[in-house]
């Protein structure tokens, strides 16, 4: 790291330290730790990257039987209900007919500590919907900010890993948060922004939107694709909680968000919240000085502008908290072929595989029997078998196609949309518009000059007591960058040099 800590902030005779080639679990060498393999420099990771794989494989099965992230959750039943017909834009029929109601469970959650925290501490928040469609199941799953950390796969793990209590003391330790954040080099802080400003700690989960992160595809009968971000606002506005108002809540009550959400269910003041849209044609993906596949933006609303489709409202509060918030299995990967399809972000698409992993794991492989998993529609299938098999297969045939047996047919509307792939060779990249900085600068200066202290007065409760001065001029830098203002706050507050922080800022890259 080239900045020696001392023993006690986390770093002294750790792995981490070691010289050396990093390699895999089997001892290969990792030929490029940054990024994966993938089809084209837009995205696109192929199933052939075993590093890929074998390490979200491995991640998955860190922790039993708690999930590895959003392990704190609370959830509830309602319906979704569209607003008129979209079937210009896509083939859901969910979306495209009001008089439908479709049957949904909710989940909030807090992302990368254990169950036992409280939940007013700084975290994302998890925000995931699986909707019980006529067409099958299709879930949701996104969190409250719109942004994340990182824009491929590759370093997912590491800020996970990162956030959580050290393996040595099995304490938080935010030295080792800035130390990753600021070897990505300057990636992760527009998301810093978002969780270091008031939006960190939502005050309740009925007033906070959940935000798809990541772009998909809407396809329409015609084939024509749309690409979207997906939101759900919520109808009774945005309120967050200050530091100070977080702790002098948690002293009262651990649980407060998970209180109020069932307490407003019950007194039958049913949350709500809008699904709204931004579309972006095919032809306008390299209009940008940034990508917008890229997890770390978010689409300016200028230009896009967020448009209302529908509506979700939660009306029930699960009768055991086990069978249902616990057992719920969400995957990204569950949606509706021929209608919502997955994008090319390379974030994505890790998660599309990696979901199903982990559920099959910590739930078992007949996790889609379970009440609050189960599709609303008939399933067809020749799976067979696996442990907690409740009297799926029936009959002598597990097989197809088959001579002498009459099978099941294919639906061609349903397959996948043809994406056409340039001509090149396979690469692992960075991509080629990385725009770090610039939305992190105009999220600070669209907050209040309230909201601008305490992000600063956040981050420097954090940074402060950092052990490294080169994380502290680093991060500062990075934050500067963003915006000179921000940066030189933040570095005031700290105790940085400021004209370390100057020159780090003058050689970082947008």
């Amino acid at each position: 790291m080239g900045d020696k800590i001392a023993t006690g902030g986390g770093f002294a005779n750790t792995a981490g330290d070691a010289n050396g080639t990093l390699t895999t679990e089997w001892g290969t060498a990792i030929g490029d730790k940054d990024h994966s393999l993938v089809a084209t420099a837009k995205g696109g990771i192929l199933l052939q990257d075993t590093v890929t794989l074998q390490q979200l494989s491995r991640f998955n099965r860190e922790r039993i039987p708690e999930r590895v992230v959003h392990a704190r959750g609370t959830g509830a039943y309602g319906y979704f209900q569209a607003y008129g017909d979209e079937s210009a834009l896509t083939c859901a029929k969910f979306l495209s007919d009001p008089s439908i109601k479709t049957p949904l469970f909710c989940r909030f959650s807090l992302v990368t500590l254990s169950k036992s925290v409280a939940e007013t501490v700084r975290d994302v928040r998890g925000f995931a919907v699986k909707l019980k469609t006529s067409e099958g199941v299709y879930d949701f799953v996104g969190n409250n900010l719109p942004v994340f950390f990182v824009r491929d796969q590759r370093h997912f793990v590491d800020v996970i890993h990162a956030f959580k209590p050290d393996p040595q003391t099995n304490l938080q330790d935010f030295d080792r948060v800035f130390d990753l954040m600021g070897a990505l080099g300057g990636e992760a802080t527009h998301m810093l922004t978002y969780l270091f400003s008031d939006h960190g700690i939502p005050a309740s989960y009925q007033e906070m939107d959940g935000n798809s992160v990541h772009a998909f595809k809407f396809i329409n009968a015609d084939r024509k694709v749309t690409y979207v971000k997906l939101r759900w606002r919520s109808l009774a506005g945005i309120r967050n909680l200050t530091e100070e108002e977080a702790h002098a809540l948690q002293a009262n009550d651990l649980n407060h968000a998970t209180r109020s959400l069932y307490n407003d269910i019950k007194e039958g003041k049913y949350p709500e919240w809008e699904l709204q849209i931004q579309e972006m044609k095919p032809e306008q993906l390299d209009d940008f000085e940034f990508n917008p596949l890229d997890s770390t933006k978010h689409w300016p609303e200028d230009q896009f502008p967020y448009r209302p489709i529908g509506k979700m409202t939660l009306n029930e509060v699960p009768p055991n908290f086990f069978e249902h918030t616990e057992q719920v299995a969400f995957s990204p990967g569950n949606m509706i072929p021929g209608a919502i399809e997955g994008s090319e972000d390379r974030l994505l698409q890790s998660r599309l595989v990696s979901y199903f992993s982990a559920h099959e794991y910590r739930v078992g492989t007949n996790r889609h029997l379970i009440p609050v998993n189960k599709p609303a529609n008939e399933t067809r299938h020749y799976h067979a078998d696996g442990q907690m098999n409740t009297g799926e297969n029936k009959g002598t045939l597990n097989y197809e196609p088959s001579l002498v047996h009459k099978t099941y047919t294919d639906e061609p509307k349903a397959r996948f949309y043809p994406q056409p792939l340039p001509a090149g060779t396979y690469v692992q990249a960075e991509l080629e518009k990385t725009l770090n900085f610039k939305q992190a600068g105009q999220l600070y200066r669209s907050f209040s000059e309230e909201d601008r202290t305490n992000l600063v007065n956040n981050l420097a409760a954090k940074l402060a007591s950092s052990q490294s001065e080169l994380i502290k001029n680093t991060m500062s830098a990075h934050f500067y960058k963003a915006d000179p203002e921000y940066g030189s706050r933040v570095a005031k507050a700290i105790g940085a040099d400021k004209v370390t922080v100057e020159k780090i800022a003058a050689k970082l890259k947008e």
